[in-house]
């Protein structure tokens, strides 16, 4: 995973919460499976690491990208 990958993702989604994982990887010029270790990193999953910054919610059969709190926190005051 790219620090610079990972970093825009945190500053897209402080733009607007809420973005489908497949407008994310548009947006950022990103290939889906790059998006996906991406988002291993910055998710919740102990498996990976993850450091508890963005979550996936369902709705329907869309994945939708939001900042947790503590996502929040690290990009205001970045």
């Amino acid at each position: 995973m790219s620090e610079e990958s990972a970093l825009a993702v945190l500053r897209l989604l402080r733009e607007g919460d809420g973005q489908s994982i497949h407008r994310v990887a548009k947006r950022l010029q990103l290939g889906l499976s790059e998006l996906q270790r991406v988002l291993a990193a910055l998710g919740d999953d102990p498996r990976f690491d993850g450091l508890d910054l963005v979550e996936r919610r369902q709705d329907g059969e869309r994945t939708l990208l939001w900042l947790t709190e503590k996502g929040r926190s690290l990009v205001d005051s970045a």
